[in-house]
């Protein structure tokens, strides 16, 4: 009788803990499937600075303060782990709009440098092929154009 009641102790503590190891999975999940999200769209951005990466981190530290405070929402008759993915989802598009935003705002920017780039690269070679040139750019020999007093 002693050996049933323990083995049945030990049964129920295994299963407490299977289902706290389990929810926890769930936790991290949501937060995986984000992180997967993240690198594939750091991949694609052309970015070479740390914005993203600041934004992830942000992202981050918003997210566990939501995971530490979703716990309260409990005692709402709230599903925690329901509210947990809510906010974290809403957070996640937030973060993933600003980074679109910034990889949009990055790729006109560096659009914009190579227009002139490519102007600049016309007009030099259009110089080269004519053999011609408005004499205020063209490298004048010594002494020629100027006038003797």
């Amino acid at each position: 009788m002693l050996t049933k009641a323990l083995d049945e102790a030990q049964r129920k503590v295994k299963n407490y803990f299977f289902d706290i190891r389990n929810q926890l999975f769930e936790y991290d999940e949501v937060l995986n499937s984000q992180r997967d999200r993240v690198y594939t769209e750091r991949r694609r951005a052309l970015e070479s600075d740390n914005l993203q990466p600041l934004l992830w981190k942000e992202y981050l530290q918003a997210l566990k303060f939501v995971q530490q405070t979703v716990g309260l929402r409990g005692y709402a008759q709230r599903d925690p782990l329901i509210e947990y993915k809510l906010d974290g989802y809403n957070l996640f598009i937030e973060m993933m709009a600003q980074i679109r935003r910034n990889v949009i705002y990055s790729i006109y920017q560096f659009k914009h440098v190579m227009v002139k780039e490519k102007k600049q690269a016309d007009q030099s070679s259009k110089l080269d092929k004519n053999g011609k040139g408005s004499d205020s750019k063209k490298p004048k020999p010594v002494g020629a154009g100027e006038t003797s007093s």
